[in-house]
């Protein structure tokens, strides 16, 4: 018989590097085709270090609402300067933006352009900045949140409503839950809620066809709230 192919698929992860460590070591042991859902900063307490550890071990995320609002506030044109947009600049410290800037610049501050130069100098623009914004295989589409028809393809980075019905299963994150949400054929929210107190979640998919094989977790080493 053929081996099954598995991919894992990660949720929220949110700065929580811990957890994420430790649940790579078990994924590593089923497969070494690893992807997220996005939202790999801000909340947790080092974001800084779950950019990198993607980087360095080829997990492919998407972007998130979060990466998102960091590069909006970032002026991509000139590095180590700050687009004034108080709009999204308001909208990322309320989203847990504060953690983010720590976890680089190591002391407590606002945004300035100390953490552009940082972000730029570890590479990290680059890696955030050309994340897609959905990732389509053979029998399953990962997005952030989920795909609606008829509405502008970006409408992933925020949407909460119900996902449109494809001929593919739907793999992503944004909502947290207690537990994975799952819609045989149709959808899985595999955001369980890390930053939050609750667990970081993955899904072990058989790419041949598409369903889930098993999820794996990790209990959340953050305050519950």
């Amino acid at each position: 018989m053929p081996t099954v192919k598995t991919i894992a698929v990660i949720g929220d992860i949110h700065g929580c590097f811990y957890e994420l460590s430790e649940l790579y070591d078990k994924l590593s042991a089923h497969t070494d085709e690893i992807y997220s859902v996005g939202d790999l900063i801000d909340r947790g307490p080092d974001s800084k270090s779950v950019i990198q550890f993607c980087m360095d071990n080829g997990i492919k995320p998407v972007m998130g609402n979060h990466e998102d609002m960091l590069l909006k506030t970032i002026l991509k044109s000139k590095p180590g300067i700050f687009r004034r947009n108080e709009n999204t600049l308001f909208q990322w410290m309320l989203d847990g933006a504060e953690k983010t800037l720590l976890s680089y610049l190591g002391e407590e501050s606002k945004i300035i352009p100390e953490f552009a130069d940082e972000f730029r100098d570890t590479g990290h623009y680059d890696f955030i900045s050309k994340l897609p914004l959905i990732i389509e295989l053979e029998n399953c589409i990962i997005s952030h949140g989920g795909i609606v028809k008829n509405k502008p393809l970006d409408n992933v980075l925020w949407n909460r409503y119900m996902p449109s019905k494809l001929d593919k299963l739907q793999i992503f994150g944004h909502t947290p839950t207690d537990k994975v949400e799952y819609v045989k054929d149709h959808y899985m929210n595999i955001d369980t809620g890390c930053a939050f107190g609750r667990k970081l979640t993955a899904v072990l998919i058989d790419a041949m066809n598409g369903t889930p094989v098993n999820y794996i977790s990790v209990p959340s080493k953050q305050k519950r709230l």
